[in-house]
């Protein structure tokens, strides 16, 4: 018989691999009873290692914070991924930044050596741009979205539907090998999946918080997702599990 600590790892890996674990089959595959699954469940829970749903459990829930309000954080991780993502960057391509503040940082460390064009639906990252005489900047209209400083919904998809783009880099809320990319706004999930059906790579932007986890709203499944630029820190079994979807990964340095 497994210990406790054996069961836990157990549920979290096929958690991790599954995207959702129901009671009555963990019971079974670990040959103990359900009720000592749902006291693992709920020591689980606890401890913010997976979120109990009736029946069984999810990945965490990622919580979203308001970009307007941390727009100014200079978070020396999030640089250090912005600048590891700038080598996917090439002359005369066309390439989408998101809103987010690792996109910003992005924004601000741009080359300026060759010519390309950058769209963005962030006031906040083409005022980045104004001054770089080597980049055709191009800023999408449309409802701007608050929280999260970017123009979103019908016209911004509209706009973005007459644009091919080379490369997007989006920012990650929630990022899970099985289920995908996803956030917690709809509107802006629907602008993502218009922006990532227009690029021919897709790079996403995220620390290895936002890995293993979900959001209310899909984007896009894992295999739709070229790159992801994370950390040194993000667990090898996600990792290897969004390797298997077909995802390059690119560690920045520490």
């Amino acid at each position: 018989m497994m210990l406790q600590q054996e069961r836990h790892n157990k549920i979290l890996d096929l958690l991790c691999q599954q995207g959702r674990v129901y009671a009555t089959e963990l019971s079974q595959a670990l040959t103990v009873s359900e009720d000592t699954i749902r006291r693992d469940l709920k020591q689980l829970d606890e401890d913010k290692l997976l979120r109990r749903v009736h029946g069984g459990a999810l990945p965490l829930q990622q919580e979203s914070e308001a970009y307007r309000e941390r727009q100014d954080e200079v978070d020396p991780l999030k640089k250090r991924i912005a600048l590891a993502a700038i080598k996917f960057i090439k002359p005369n391509q066309t390439i989408l930044i998101d809103s987010g503040t690792t996109c910003l940082q992005l924004a601000m460390n741009l080359p300026t050596h060759f010519n390309f064009t950058v769209v963005t639906p962030s006031p906040l990252v083409a005022s980045k741009l104004m001054y770089h005489d080597n980049i055709e900047l191009i800023l999408l209209g449309g409802k701007i979205l608050k929280s999260a400083v970017m123009a979103l919904g019908a016209t911004t998809n509209a706009m973005l539907r007459k644009i091919h783009f080379d490369s997007c880099f989006l920012g990650v809320c929630a990022l899970h090998p099985n289920k995908g990319l996803s956030i917690n706004q709809l509107d802006e999930a629907e602008t993502l999946s218009t922006i990532i059906e227009q690029s021919e790579q897709v790079i996403v932007l995220g620390s290895s918080l936002k890995l293993g986890k979900m959001g209310t709203y899909k984007v896009c499944d894992s295999n739709k997702l070229n790159l992801l630029v994370t950390d040194s820190h993000s667990e090898n079994k996600i990792l290897q599990l969004l390797k298997e979807k077909g995802v390059q990964i690119e560690i920045c340095t520490d």
